[in-house]
């Protein structure tokens, strides 16, 4: 009897913790974001995962305990309980990451994995308790605050890739229309000109040149369509590839992604690996909240662009503003990688203070003209290249990483 209501409470406590976790998050989260990267995984990893997976962990020993009448009995019990285990958490996989996630969001999924655990247990063992059904409907009360509440946002989706917003803000009186992935803006539309409102989105609009007769440009990278959009008013035929079938949703209905241009719902890579199509210009803007994924950007991968690629083709790629010793040695790896592939490269950037500027590299097989706004710093040196075997651009760009989410969270947050 003692087993059984031990049991009981633990279960009680883990479907409250449950409950507990998107309430931990929505004030935990913004709390320690301006804190070093280490202490806030710690930190959020202890308010957020510690409690449940403690509790849920010891149940299986006192399940066992429960069906085991002699020694014997031992195994078949063990067996039967961790294999039922890891049936669960097979199916909850599938049923959490294809359909509940995406469909109702984390935080709903939480509230009815929590509750179904709550009321499964009042079910099984049949102790209804005031004091548990009270935390029970506190924690639900908790969770309705802000779970179900109503916001000004225009698209909110979860999935696997990440918690998507469309919003409206206001910044100097000019409406702009913002587009997330897990609070990092991806595009930052002026609502009155349909237009980015980034300033690398200018240097693009001056180093890309109208195209005289239909050309073919890519765009690797969709996000909320504007850089398609500019391709499209210089006369180039489009092609966006984006990974997030979510986003191509949200660039037609909310940033006026021109009906023209053909979007791809693949990865960048895998659509190189199959397009036998050339183009005369190529955009790389995969920007992965501060990250450019690596595998996109190697040795092996450059080497197969060529085969897309007309003759007096160029390639862009939108990149962080660091360049300088130390911290810009992703930036040298990145020259190198393409240097080593057969392309000639230039960088140019608006302004010299690297915490605020990106920086575009302008690639082409060809020699490359003289172009505006044109580097003249010193780059950081290495003789490193970007491959498959050994990627090593997001281990090089990891200070640049923290240095920019860093000031971004400093920037937007106080915003």
């Amino acid at each position: 009897k003692d087993h059984t209501k031990k049991l009981f409470q633990i279960l009680i406590a883990a479907s409250l913790f449950l409950l507990l976790m998107p309430v931990i998050s929505y004030y935990l989260v913004p709390r320690i974001s301006y804190m070093s990267f280490l202490p806030a995984v710690v930190i959020s990893t202890i308010a957020l995962l510690f409690f449940p997976v403690f509790f849920l962990g010891t149940s299986s020993p006192l399940f066992i305990l429960l069906q085991t009448n002699t020694t014997n009995s031992s195994g078949k019990a063990s067996g039967t309980v961790y294999a039922v285990s890891t049936l669960g958490g097979i199916l909850a996989t599938f049923l959490c990451g294809f359909y509940l996630i995406p469909a109702i969001g984390l935080n709903i999924t939480l509230l009815i994995f929590g509750s179904v655990l709550f009321i499964g247990s009042l079910a099984v063992f049949k102790l209804f308790k005031g004091f548990p059904l009270l935390l029970f409907a506190g924690f639900m009360y908790l969770n309705l605050q802000f779970s179900f509440k109503r916001t000004d946002q225009l698209m909110v989706s979860d999935s696997l890739l990440g918690h998507l917003e469309v919003e409206n803000v206001v910044r100097n009186k000019i409406e702009v229309r913002l587009l997330k992935i897990n609070g990092i803006i991806q595009t930052e539309m002026n609502t009155k000109t349909n237009r980015s409102v980034s300033e690398y989105v200018n240097l693009l609009d001056t180093l890309i040149p109208n195209s005289m007769y239909s050309k073919d440009a890519l765009v690797l990278g969709l996000g909320g369509g504007l850089t398609a959009n500019l391709l499209v008013q210089k006369k180039y035929k489009i092609t966006g590839v984006e990974f997030d079938e979510r986003i191509i949703e949200a660039s037609k209905k909310y940033f006026n992604l021109d009906a023209n241009v053909i979007t791809a719902c693949e990865d960048a890579r895998y659509f190189l690996n199959h397009c036998q199509k050339k183009f005369d210009v190529v955009l790389f803007d995969v920007f992965k909240a501060e990250e450019q994924p690596s595998h996109i950007l190697t040795l092996e991968s450059l080497q197969q662009l060529k085969k897309n690629l007309n003759d007096s083709a160029i390639i862009c790629i939108n990149w962080h503003g660091y360049a300088n010793d130390g911290i810009g040695q992703g930036t040298s790896l990145l020259v190198n990688t393409f240097k080593e592939s057969g392309f000639n490269v230039a960088l140019t950037s608006l302004s010299k203070d690297e915490d605020h500027r990106n920086i575009i590299f302008v690639c082409s097989l060809k020699k490359i003209k003289d172009l505006p706004f044109l580097m003249k710093e010193t780059i950081a040196s290495t003789t490193l290249v970007n491959t498959d075997d050994k990627p090593l651009m997001e281990y090089l760009n990891a200070s640049v990483n923290k240095t920019w989410r860093t000031n971004y969270l400093r920037y937007y947050q106080n915003n």
